[in-house]
């Protein structure tokens, strides 16, 4: 495991520490690190949504183990949502966010690359499953769940407009299109969508690091605790709990519980940039729950 955390983590994690040091030596800011958002939203992003989607292996994932991830999301993310909003009196749309940061982990950046060093390419399978879950449901749900929040006009037709307007939503149907006309498919479009999308990272925890820099790291507070709480604990524990209820194959056990138990991912951060909601809680979660993060793994993979 000395070796996973010499590389690819420590490596990885050093763009978010460059972008805390940017914003100590005055070198960006954070009007800088949103304008960089920005096309983490609108470019990269989508692009890097595409190229997982369009590349999924349909025809190789096992549906019960996917189910039981999902299950164990969707009941950590509604119940810390109800916790935060009626009992913390968080804002909607921050508690919105929270919970998605609390169930929605690094899987791309920071999971497969471990799964893939223990347990070969056979782990990019799972995780591929995972990352269409989240992005279809988790992640654009709950964008669209901030557009239907802000938006002042309630109806089927302007949520219908919200969905158009919906880069995530976009670029997940025109990835799942690609699985209908794979062998007709541009190689030029898949090229794209690899060159932009391998952006999305770096530029993502870069300016992570320069929030991160920009808010005093003390006074964690209970909110952030419990986000992390949920991440670190019990995501592992409900995953562990249904798989003993469900026949699920060794392998696909094994990475989807190495999913379960990794950080919170940098994207719930991304949306609340580019929607003008407070990023000090999901920063801190972020940061805290990567470092607690290599305890689990370490063990899971040890």
């Amino acid at each position: 495991m000395l070796s996973t955390l010499i590389d690819p983590i420590l490596p990885i994690f050093t763009i978010l520490l460059l972008g805390f040091i940017a914003f100590r030596t005055k070198a960006f800011d954070v009007p800088a690190a949103q304008i960089i958002n920005k096309f983490v939203f609108y470019l990269a992003t989508p692009a890097l949504v595409f190229n997982v989607i369009s590349n999924a292996p349909i025809e190789q994932l096992d549906y019960r183990a996917l189910g039981v991830y999902f299950s164990a999301q969707l009941i950590a993310y509604m119940g810390l949502f109800a916790l935060l909003h009626y009992f913390f009196n968080i804002d909607k749309k921050e508690a919105l966010l929270l919970a998605l940061t609390s169930v929605f982990v690094n899987h791309i950046f920071f999971v497969l690359p471990i799964a893939e060093r223990v347990y070969g390419p056979i782990a990019a399978r799972p995780i591929a499953g995972v990352v269409i879950i989240d992005i279809l449901v988790l992640f654009c749900g709950t964008v669209l769940a901030l557009d239907l929040i802000n938006s002042t006009q309630k109806s089927v037709f302007n949520t219908f407009k919200l969905l158009c307007k919906n880069p995530f939503l976009i670029a997940s149907f025109l990835g799942a299109l690609t699985w209908l006309v794979k062998d007709s498919m541009p190689s030029g479009l898949l090229t794209y969508a690899t060159f932009v999308g391998a952006a999305a990272a770096p530029a993502s925890l870069f300016s992570l690091g320069v929030i991160l820099a920009s808010n005093p790291l003390g006074n964690v507070g209970r909110a952030t605790w419990l986000v992390v709480a949920v991440n670190v604990v019990l995501m592992p524990i409900l995953v562990y709990a249904f798989i003993q209820g469900v026949d699920v194959s060794p392998q696909w056990s094994k990475i989807i519980l190495l999913m379960s138990a990794g950080p919170c991912g940098a994207m719930p951060f991304v949306i609340a940039l580019q929607y003008g909601i407070p990023t000090r809680r999901i920063a801190k979660a972020i940061l805290i729950s990567t470092l607690l993060s290599l305890v689990s793994i370490t063990y899971l993979t040890s």
